[in-house]
């Protein structure tokens, strides 16, 4: 189980792969042994960019001899979200050898949570995909009952994986039906503003942008609420860089504050069309952090 257990939550974190709008199509994250993080790209959770409370809690922890870290890593692995797992492995990439040790010795005890997870995901699985009634309902409770979303996610996609390979069509699409259902159901707990900007920010193409805007805004999409993920994202953007140096995949914070201005560009541009001038100007005064940060070396 071991060895299953690592390829799982390989698959993991990979899916969950943006958690965050900032770095917009992966969050990789390579634990240790046989357990080396392969890249998902399904998931698009707008959520923050910058770890959480409780990765700097275990860090601390790991600094320090026999002080009860894989029991504490245990106790909150419920709280460690995709964005703790990016973080931990791009500090992990630019640490020192002091460092990396205690990285490391954070990223064994988190990959020994997860493979302790595996066989409930496992059953949880086989039973959801024998169970009778509502499917979507099925899948809904079978998510709400998970402590974490991580190991069922990352079962589902190896799973898949694995037909897919083997050839099992059938098996294939049970298991990405499960998978997009809980998708979707991830997706709901995040705020609207938050997945617009995460959809927005995935468009290349400005026509597009401006005419999901539209739509957002016509529907009642309230402008204050995108400025705030916008200023959101911008404060966890600085954060992130200034822990680790870059994003994930290598990302510049000039290039990534530029991708975010544009977004606001756009939206303040159809904000006015929509809504007019005083709302424009409103939603522009919002966005001044972002215009300090791009304004900073």
């Amino acid at each position: 189980m071991a060895r299953n257990g690592s390829v799982l939550f390989a698959a993991l974190v990979a899916f969950f792969g943006i958690a965050a709008a900032l770095f917009l199509s992966v969050v990789p994250v390579a634990f240790l042994g046989p357990f080396r993080l392969q890249r998902l790209r399904s998931l698009r959770i707008a959520t923050a960019a910058a770890p959480s409370g409780v990765l700097t809690e275990l860090l601390v922890l790991a600094d320090v001899e026999d002080a009860g870290l894989v029991q504490a890593v245990d106790d909150k692995f419920g709280q460690l979200t995709p964005q703790d797992l990016s973080s931990l492995d791009a500090r992990l990439k630019n640490a020192d050898e002091a460092e990396r040790q205690r990285l490391q010795k954070l990223q064994a005890s988190i990959q020994a949570s997860m493979e302790t997870r595996m066989e409930s995901a496992k059953k949880d699985i086989d039973e959801l995909l024998t169970s009778s009634g509502s499917i979507d309902d099925n899948i809904r409770e079978t998510l709400e009952k998970q402590e974490s979303p991580l190991p069922i996610m990352a079962l589902l996609q190896m799973n898949m994986a694995r037909a897919q390979q083997n050839g099992q069509e059938r098996q294939l699409q049970a298991l990405a039906y499960v998978f997009n259902g809980m998708n979707v159901e991830l997706e709901k707990q995040v705020p609207l503003a938050n997945r617009v900007l995460m959809r927005l920010l995935g468009m290349e193409d400005k026509g597009a942008r401006r005419e999901l805007l539209a739509k957002h805004v016509g529907e009642g999409g309230h402008p204050k609420e995108l400025a705030e993920a916008i200023v959101k994202l911008v404060a966890d953007a600085e954060e992130q860089f200034a822990t680790v140096g870059s994003g994930p995949e290598g990302q510049s914070r000039s290039g990534t504050l530029e991708l975010i201005k544009k977004v606001a560009i756009d939206a303040a541009l159809v904000i006015g069309e929509e809504l007019g001038d005083s709302e424009q100007d409103e939603f522009t005064e919002q966005l001044q952090p972002l215009f300090d940060a791009m304004e900073r070396d």
